[in-house]
């Protein structure tokens, strides 16, 4: 083990055993973050299963965490807008398009988050009306996003810098297709802010796709990218944390070069689906995070996502312990987390 992992292990063993747990016995002045994968309050196709109430439940269990970090983030994999016409081709059982009223807005809010990525696959579910739809309410609303189209979030929290930005799979703008140009988007901002948040939709989905290899992977046909070499890459080129989602299970995470990666923050609302084994496990992630952007303390919050799809607190901790044993597994150690 490396010198500075052992001091950063000795440092969180003691903050640990004081009970140091929430933002209030924070030192340094670190900053804050949680975070989460999958948001999404329901399908209309191919069936159609969403709630149609703006139901401020679905975070009653979580938010009082999120509202405690100083930012709070989410995949949000939904387009909000009350109309619009869906902008696939509906074939059958691999076709979703997901939409709800523009009103959850408010249920993000509540919730405390402050930017969500709608740097995905689903936010044109509805065309780039229904993609413009979203990013208008998200405004009106006062959360910031970041997205395909080149919009960034930025914060600054006790005289720190801290953005993020975003990218996902296929062929428009920050598509990971083309890494050299995501690397050279990344470096250009990390110069400007003092610390860079990235956040990749990309892997495979489902069950097989829990462990992670170093090479490209695909989902029906379609390019995911290398999650390695993607991190690895984003940090080389100065981001400070990688948040990844879209895999629909938790990963595993890492330590690389100081800099914290979780591969997969699974899904923490997916409300209708028929949720099961890992697909509904749900981690929310606590890190705090020195002014320089490496890690003082990362810890795991356990949901559990019993249908109809409500994040719930899972006594078993079934979310650590899937993310600790998915580390040991792909990258040998897991050395500095909490639950």
């Amino acid at each position: 083990m490396e010198k500075s992992y052992f001091y950063l292990t000795l440092l969180l063993f003691f903050i640990f055993l004081s009970g140091c747990e929430k933002k209030e016995k924070v030192t340094f002045n670190t900053i804050t973050i949680s975070a989460v994968g999958d948001v999404n309050f329901g399908f209309e196709y191919p069936s159609g299963s969403y709630s149609d109430k703006v139901n401020k439940d679905f975070f009653s269990q979580s938010k009082k965490i999120l509202r405690a970090s100083d930012i709070s983030f989410c995949n949000l994999e939904t387009v909000l807008c009350d109309t619009g016409i869906p902008a696939k081709k509906m074939d059958g059982k691999n076709t979703f398009v997901f939409k709800v009223s523009k009103k959850f807005a408010e249920v993000l809010v509540d919730a405390g988050f402050d930017v969500v990525s709608i740097a995905n696959n689903h936010i044109r579910d509805f065309g780039v009306y229904g993609e413009n739809e979203t990013k208008r309410v998200l405004m009106e609303n006062g959360i910031q996003f970041v997205s395909k189209s080149g919009e960034i979030a930025k914060f600054t929290i006790r005289g720190t810098k801290i953005w993020f930005v975003g990218y996902s799979s296929g062929y428009e703008n920050r598509s990971i297709s083309n890494p050299d140009e995501v690397f050279k988007e990344i470096k250009n901002l990390a110069e400007q802010c003092d610390i860079l948040v990235v956040s990749f939709h990309a892997g495979g989905e489902g069950e097989h796709a829990l462990h992670i290899k170093n090479e490209i992977e695909f989902f029906l046909g379609e390019n995911r990218g290398n999650v390695i070499f993607l991190a690895h890459g984003a940090i080389d080129n100065g981001a400070d944390l990688i948040l990844m989602h879209g895999p629909h299970v938790p990963r595993a995470v890492e330590l690389y070069k100081d800099r914290f990666i979780a591969y997969s923050l699974g899904n923490f609302v997916n409300y209708g689906w028929n949720l099961k084994g890992s697909t509904k496990v749900a981690p929310l992630l606590w890190i705090e995070l020195f002014p320089s952007g490496k890690p003082l303390l990362a810890k795991i919050y356990s949901f559990i996502q019993n249908k109809p799809g409500y994040p719930e607190f899972d006594n078993n901790k079934t979310a650590y312990k899937l993310i600790k044993k998915l580390t040991e597994k792909d990258f040998g150690s897991f050395y500095f987390f909490s639950e």
